[in-house]
């Protein structure tokens, strides 16, 4: 099934990141797979307090979901070691009908590939001048079925020389940088020893004496016997020459499994090449042809705590979205098939999984319970949001018993540690929790702050400079920062946006200046947001 992707929202806040902590691991114990879960950017303060607590490590963190090779199948690639015969390359290729290996190094580099073109070519053009190449022994006696008798080296370069003359005119071919191919002539086979050749083969399956092993094992005489006889033998030796002098090393065209799709789209079109080798930290891991992309599954994403394409990971046009676990309202993400899409009109994320632990009959362990906990007493800030339902409530309750946490006292150190802007600039306050929407042709963005004992007046300036900075660059008609007081169950509205009569009509006050009260307003997503659209509607 490969990696399921389990991704929170851009900005992501304490349930976004919890959700998918959480439901990944109720995914790995009802069904096969691997889950993991991923975040869209850095954690704000109370997360990292939360994950901290409960000793669980931050998800990873991902900037798309774009397919990449890694993603889609490929041929299985085979490869083959520089040094292997030519013989043995053969033998692989016509055993698994395929007309392409990759070769590699000692410690399994790609170096190059080798064509049955390339067998072929070599077999036609390979003379039997052995000076050219260094051939491993080892080739030579598998390439020819063959015997050591004695070894005396690992690797012969130099001349052949075949007796099938007299013995006085064998002699003057041969050095110590001769390989004589021989029949039963013993003369011949003490002559070479004698003028200590490199290696002695012996074909026909002849009988060596004792008296030629001791000589040549004195000399440091390789000496070999094959089952062949010489004219077999003669042609065979060349396929014994290590593939690497045969495959092609330059101007190939390979491709990393961590390349995006569209990217080797292009790449492939520019060649006319059948084959392409795809790396993995340089070692060959497949074999991908143009049948390969033209019909693949992206990544599987799972998305929890946001069901829009604006709040979504970058590339999710490729992806293929198996479920989507939500409690805000549907917005614009289409799938090619059916899903499971679950959306509730609860406070939090984390509530609607947890029931789904309860509906299997599986009891989440402390730290997962406490995660859990903690994101519904963030979401419905402490049982105070207007979205707050009885089945958030009993939700927290019975996982703060599991966690072994005390509700008020957790909540506390929780909302202290997140509310906390010390060393913060004023981009990375507007960022800690920030949502765009599109309604009736209008680009709206809405961040919100909770604030617990925090004095916001040196920022206020600072924030508004970078508030109207960011809705010009970005074409925003309205921005909006929501500091909510989460004790006094409050939010103060700074915004920037030539829409004071729409701000005005959606929240039924007189706006004079850049800021505005509202007080009992705490949720974005139930007091702000179905406001705002009901107002743009009415235009």
């Amino acid at each position: 099934m490969g990696i399921v992707y389990i991704i929170g929202h851009k900005n992501p806040d304490t349930d976004s990141i919890c959700s998918a902590i959480a439901y990944a691991e109720y995914k790995r114990q009802v069904s096969k797979g691997c889950y993991l879960p991923t975040r869209l950017g850095e954690p704000n303060n109370e997360t990292k307090f939360v994950l901290d607590y409960f000793q669980i490590p931050l998800p990873t963190l991902i900037e798309n979901v774009y397919t990449q090779l890694s993603d889609i199948t490929y041929d299985k690639p085979l490869n083959i070691t520089k040094n292997a015969p030519i013989s043995h390359v053969w033998d692989v290729m016509m055993k698994n009908n395929i007309k392409t290996v990759n070769v590699v190094d000692d410690e399994g580099n790609f170096v190059g590939i080798v064509t049955l073109g390339d067998m072929a070519r070599a077999n036609l053009e390979i003379s039997d001048n052995f000076s050219e190449f260094v051939v491993p022994i080892e080739n030579i006696i598998k390439t020819l079925n063959g015997k050591a008798l004695n070894l005396s080296g690992s690797c012969f370069s130099g001349d052949l020389a075949v007796a099938a003359m007299k013995v006085e005119d064998v002699e003057k071919r041969l050095s110590k940088d001769t390989l004589l191919i021989v029949g039963n002539r013993e003369d011949v086979q003490l002559t070479a020893i004698e003028r200590k050749v490199n290696t002695i083969v012996t074909t026909g399956d002849c009988h060596v004496s004792d008296r030629i092993f001791d000589l040549a094992k004195k000399n440091k005489v390789n000496l070999i016997k094959v089952p062949y006889d010489t004219f077999n033998t003669v042609k065979l030796i060349n396929q014994s020459i290590p593939i690497h002098y045969v495959m092609k090393s330059r101007g190939l065209i390979t491709f990393e499994t961590h390349e995006l799709i569209d990217d080797v789209k292009e790449a492939m079109l520019k060649y006319k090449y059948r084959y392409f080798p795809v790396l993995e930290k340089r070692k060959p891991v497949g074999m991908l042809t143009r049948r390969h992309i033209l019909d693949f599954d992206g990544k599987k994403v799972i998305l929890v705590d946001h069901n829009e394409k604006t709040q979504s990971v970058e590339g999710l046009e490729q992806a293929r979205i198996l479920e989507i676990i939500d409690h805000h309202r549907i917005g614009n993400i289409e799938t090619t098939l059916p899903i499971i899409f679950m959306n509730k009109p609860v406070g939090c994320t984390s509530t609607i999984i947890y029931s789904l632990y309860k509906e299997r009959g599986i009891t989440p362990s402390k730290h997962i319970a406490g995660i859990m906990c903690a994101a519904i007493l963030s979401d419905t800030l402490i049982f105070r949001s207007p979205t707050c339902t009885a089945e958030d409530i009993d939700a927290a309750k019975e996982l703060s018993k599991i966690a072994e946490i005390e509700l008020d006292e957790f909540s506390k150190a929780m909302f202290e540690a997140g509310t906390s802007l010390k060393d913060k600039t004023q981009q990375d306050v507007f960022y800690m929790d920030f949502k765009e929407f599109r309604v009736g042709g209008h680009k709206i963005g809405v961040s919100q702050v909770n604030i617990y004992n925090t004095d916001l007046a040196p920022l206020k300036g600072k924030l508004l400079s970078f508030m109207e900075n960011l809705r010009v660059q970005e074409g925003y008609d309205i921005l909006l920062l929501m500091l909510t007081d989460i004790i006094n169950e409050g939010s103060e509205f700074i915004y920037v946006g030539n829409h004071r009569d729409l701000l005005s009509r959606a929240f039924d006050i007189e706006i004079t200046g850049d800021s505005f009260y509202l007080p009992y307003v705490v949720s974005r997503k139930k007091q702000v947001i179905p406001k705002l659209i009901t107002a743009i509607s009415a235009l």
